[in-house]
């Protein structure tokens, strides 16, 4: 079976999505605002640090858009797969589920655990990435800096890493009007990223693609209630993903049983980038 090019980076971007969405979305800070913030990257800034007050979060996401996939002869259709998720801070756990029908019935489950991450596929992909759904394939994770639990549970390191980004951006942050998030009064930031900006900021980039990306930030402590992302791009498409966060949940997160876990064979999950 020819393998697909989308399909290393879309497990390694599963068993990495609960860490990388908590660096960027972050979570609750107990104190409220005496009064409206306006400096989107202060608001952005706000919504990391405050990550240190979370313990739990669970999150559901889906997905639009066609993206170009030779290797499928076409299009592979994005609006029936599903994503979900859980996260324990303190305990620095992940686990999330990627549901993808249109993907020629893939299903992708994952699970963080500190240093240790698992993942479960079943469907074509399988064959792909050297794993199956009968048994989770153990996958080494970087340590120190690199390691995304650990990034996602050190409120200091994200909160540098994201204001350096905001810093490099040739496109800085806008706050949209504020929004209503269900029943809480929401901040709006859109951060855009060009295939341009890219380069500007890294001459080596050979990104060929617009990013969008929406945070919605509750008014009253700064979790964010909703994460929109747009990608336009010549050689993919245009996807996209909205995911919906919710706190305070009880979670169960737990390593597969010994006799159900093989060791990986030439997986590995990548390092987060270094600044």
């Amino acid at each position: 079976m020819t393998r697909s090019p989308l399909a290393r980076p879309l497990a390694l971007t599963l068993v990495a999505l609960t860490a990388v969405v908590a660096v960027v979305l972050g979570a609750c800070q107990s104190t409220p605002q005496a009064s409206p913030v306006s400096d989107p990257k202060v608001i952005l800034t706000n919504t990391v640090t405050s990550l240190k007050d979370v313990k739990t979060l669970e999150f559901s996401g889906s997905f639009s858009g066609a993206a170009k996939v030779s290797q499928l002869g076409g299009t592979l259709d994005l609006s029936t797969m599903k994503v979900s998720g859980q996260v324990d801070f303190p305990n620095k756990k992940a686990k999330a589920t990627l549901d993808a029908p249109s993907l020629l019935g893939t299903k992708i489950d994952a699970i963080l655990i500190d240093t240790v991450a698992y993942l479960k596929v079943a469907g074509p992909l399988a064959i792909a990435l050297n794993a199956s759904a009968d048994k989770w394939t153990k996958i080494p994770v970087p340590q120190g800096s690199g390691n995304p639990a650990a990034a996602a549970t050190d409120p200091a390191q994200a909160a540098q890493e994201l204001q350096a980004q905001l810093d490099k951006l040739p496109t800085p942050p806008v706050k949209q009007p504020d929004e209503k998030c269900g029943d809480q009064d929401c901040y709006h930031v859109t951060v855009h990223v060009s295939a341009a900006d890219m380069k500007t900021m890294d001459p080596t980039s050979s990104v060929n693609a617009d990013t969008t990306l929406d945070v919605w930030s509750r008014k009253s402590d700064f979790r964010p209630a909703k994460l929109a992302v747009s990608v336009v791009s010549v050689d993919i498409g245009t996807v996209g993903a909205s995911i919906d966060i919710r706190y305070d949940v009880s979670v169960s997160i737990d390593a597969p049983p010994a006799d159900q876990v093989v060791e990986a064979s030439g997986l590995a999950l990548p390092p987060l980038p270094s600044q």
